[in-house]
């Protein structure tokens, strides 16, 4: 018999411990400190414990109050059947969408049992990000590319570490003060606890532009990125070197550009040479004026139609 449980801190780390999971950089301790409200949960079957869960809370809603991290999704414990999964979590998202009024989440490319959510009434809409799962060969991009590349790394100076003393949370992160303090905080302690790096260009004595990675024992994820002063190729060399960066240093899997909606950033991030991955974004609501609205943002995300 299915059991759900609310736990703390405490236990919810103690048992991916006990467990020897490899914790996802979006459930790991920066990301639970992150979401101020939240609940962390885990799922019995008898008296084993099968899966844990952050689940991110504002407004009563199951959602980031910022995006904070790319995804969020259950941790299973061990590999279970494939129908046993699904009754799993059919009996996490009933627990869910019975306790709130919506929710509004991506979930991770890994997570494949859509039916799970869509045989309970919810709403699954399809987005994609880009991943690749090996060094960046710049002979197999696009002569395009490959000159951009070059031509920047002929001009800047790269360099790689965890300081972000230089680095220009403002321009890289787009929203309020208050969400801006909150992200680039995230992203502080991520350097500040190895699980992070920044990549700047600096061009006479001064940075122009930088990205900032997190990363896992598998996966690499590009957080934040920005360009002050514009310079032909400077933020694909950052990529470029990003990629093989974590690649070599970090012994990641694979490297998510952590797609994106808009169109214009989604063409880019598609010269890489890259996977096109898909991954579920968890729209529901029980009330149908709530749902249209959950719609309606996602599809008038800026910059996402060209009309």
């Amino acid at each position: 018999m299915l059991k759900i449980q609310q736990i703390d801190e405490r236990q919810y780390f103690n048992i991916l411990k006990i467990n020897n999971i490899n914790i996802p950089i979006w459930s790991d301790k920066e990301a639970v400190n992150c979401y101020k409200e939240k609940e962390l949960l885990k799922v019995y079957d008898g008296n084993e414990i099968i899966c844990v869960l952050l689940v991110p809370l504002n407004n009563n809603g199951v959602r980031r109050k910022y995006r904070f991290f790319p995804y969020i999704s259950p941790i299973f414990l061990k590999t279970i059947p494939i129908l046993k999964k699904k009754e799993i979590l059919k009996f996490i998202f009933q627990y869910l969408f019975n306790k709130y009024e919506y929710c509004f989440i991506p979930l991770h490319p890994d997570f494949k049992v859509i039916s799970s959510i869509s045989s309970l009434g919810g709403f699954v809409e399809m987005r994609h990000t880009h991943v690749i799962n090996k060094k960046l060969e710049l002979s197999k991009c696009t002569s395009k590319l490959r000159n951009h590349i070059n031509s920047a790394n002929n001009k800047v100076i790269v360099e790689i570490g965890n300081s972000y003393s230089n680095y220009d949370f403002s321009k890289a992160i787009k929203g309020n003060e208050l969400e801006i303090k909150e992200r680039s905080n995230l992203a502080k302690n991520l350097l500040d606890n190895k699980k992070a790096i920044t990549i700047t260009a600096k061009y006479e004595d001064t940075i122009i532009a930088g990205l900032v990675v997190t990363y896992d024992n598998e996966w690499a994820y590009l957080l934040h990125s920005y360009q002050d002063k514009t310079i032909r190729g400077v933020i694909p060399l950052l990529i470029y070197k990003a990629i093989n960066y974590c690649f070599d240093n970090l012994n990641i899997k694979y490297f998510d550009f952590e797609g994106s909606v808009i169109d214009e950033i989604d063409n880019f991030f598609s010269t890489f040479n890259v996977e096109v991955v898909t991954y579920p974004y968890l729209i529901e609501a029980k009330d149908d004026t709530k749902f249209f609205e959950l719609i309606k943002r996602s599809i008038n995300i800026e910059g996402r139609i060209n009309r």
